[in-house]
């Protein structure tokens, strides 16, 4: 029997659906001692008689036969296994399972398995996983969003504490981005030469060091720092969020950004596309609702 599915099928099914010990060793008892039908069936079949004694011609043959159904053993994948060992060992394994069960502990699962595989290799069966199980299921990390707000407010002022800036009006070029990894990304007007522009990023709780980006349109699409507020972004994604629940299929949002342009900023995302509709959603410098209309 090279893939003994019954076996495994068996100890598998009765550890999932929590059967009492009575079944499982009611059903063992079936499986490994046929009924008197069966065995007179066979003896008839193979020439024994009641006592077991080989009535036939040929008797070099059934030798072997006759010793393994007096000692009432099994060959599985060339080896041979004593079904009243197997049988016991089966009964003591459903017990220690149905003692893990009772323990509701979230790891029982992985326990049952660990006594299944022992049970299996004692019994030189092949070893399975127990699959699709709620314990064994990968855990979906859920998406940290951006920082707090009174992270985002500390971010804030370690950006106007920089050295470079400090004292100075810090002028935010082009965008804003408050990612849902607690990243922040932003690029500044240089401090002494304001035809260039500089790209920074916010993590683990200190500002990189300034990168030289390629800039244009400064004057029209900077935005002065003070007229922001970092913490906002919170807001901004709590109204979002809410007004996406009204509308079919939409999904919600854990990253926010601000768009500068022509001197004024605006807070994004600014549109919630649903399974069947669209809006608009806009939003005013301190992060508060401004509009939301369907397209």
């Amino acid at each position: 029997m090279k893939n003994p599915k019954q076996f495994y099928s068996l100890f598998i099914l009765f550890s999932l659906l929590t059967l009492s010990c009575n079944h499982i060793t009611k059903s063992i008892d079936e499986t490994f001692h046929p009924n008197d039908s069966l065995v007179k069936k066979y003896n008839k079949e193979n020439h024994f008689d009641t006592n077991g004694e080989y009535t036939g011609s040929t008797k070099t043959s059934t030798a072997t036969a006759v010793q393994r159904h007096q000692e009432r053993t099994i060959v599985i994948n060339g080896d041979t296994v004593n079904t009243p060992e197997m049988e016991l060992k089966a009964k003591e394994m459903f017990r220690d399972m149905e003692l893990l069960k009772q323990k509701k502990n979230p790891s029982a699962a992985k326990e049952i398995q660990k006594r299944v595989n022992k049970f299996l290799k004692e019994m030189k069966l092949p070893q399975g996983d127990l699959k699709n199980t709620d314990a064994d299921k990968p855990v979906a990390k859920a998406k940290k969003g951006i920082l707090s707000a009174s992270d985002l407010e500390k971010a804030e002022d370690q950006l106007k504490n920089l050295p470079q800036y400090r004292n100075k009006e810090i002028m935010v070029y082009q965008s804003v981005h408050f990612y849902d990894n607690g990243f922040i990304n932003l690029m500044l007007q240089h401090p002494v030469n304001p035809k260039y522009v500089d790209a920074y990023e916010y993590r683990d709780g200190k500002w990189s060091a300034p990168k030289s980006v390629l800039a244009s349109d400064i004057t029209r699409r900077t935005f002065p720092l003070s007229g922001m507020h970092f913490k906002d972004a919170h807001k901004v994604i709590q109204l979002y969020n809410a007004k996406a629940t009204q509308v079919e299929g939409a999904e919600p949002t854990s990253a926010a950004y601000i768009t500068i342009w022509d001197k004024g900023m605006r807070w994004a995302p600014r549109t919630i596309n649903g399974s069947r509709e669209r809006y608009d959603i806009q939003f005013n410098n301190d992060g508060t609702l401004k509009s939301f209309r369907q397209e």
